[in-house]
């Protein structure tokens, strides 16, 4: 007997309910937004008073136009300050806001400024309208001679004037002042 057969002779005994076709209890998820542009080897530039105040590159950006955002992956940053690289933001991921430029950086977030101080988060967010970079999540901020951890941060993105909450600084052994 074949699966045809089969089934009808179920559908006899059982009143039809074996070969019904089963119906999901939920509706299917509603699918993400959908890209309206997707750009190999994104680039922009934020320009204020006619200075470059920062650059960002990624490898590949997914632009939703209805949002005004782009998501980006694996950002480089650039920041100037005075037509000169301040420091330099790596993350894993990131969004745009493409009408302000403040920019959104999570996973293993890492900003390197030029004098060497390394300071790494999981997460921050650029404003460019302040020039500020902050975080409410636990921050380390690694210099020549000292590293300090907190919970927060706010600074500039050269990371001169910075404030970090709750901080517990070491410094560093052999190091002379």
């Amino acid at each position: 007997m074949n699966q045809w057969h089969a089934c009808i002779l179920a559908g006899l005994v059982f009143g039809g309910a074996a070969c019904q076709k089963t119906v999901p209890s939920q509706p299917p998820a509603p699918d993400k937004a959908v890209a309206t542009q997707v750009l190999q080897n994104f680039e922009l530039n934020d320009v204020q008073k006619g200075v470059r105040t920062m650059m960002l590159q990624s490898t590949e950006a997914r632009i939703f136009e209805k949002e005004q955002v782009a998501d980006v992956d694996f950002p480089h940053v650039t920041f100037f300050k005075e037509a000169q690289i301040s420091s330099q933001l790596w993350s894993q991921a990131g969004k745009i806001f493409l009408q302000t430029h403040e920019i959104e950086a999570w996973g293993s977030v890492r900003v390197v400024t030029a004098d060497s101080a390394t300071l790494t988060t999981e997460r921050l967010r650029y404003d460019p309208q302040k020039q500020k970079i902050f975080s409410n999540e636990p921050v380390r901020l690694e210099k020549p001679d000292s590293v300090t951890e907190g919970q927060s941060f706010e600074s500039d993105p050269s990371l001169k004037d910075i404030k970090i909450s709750r901080q517990k600084v070491t410094m560093k052994k052999g190091v002379r002042q």
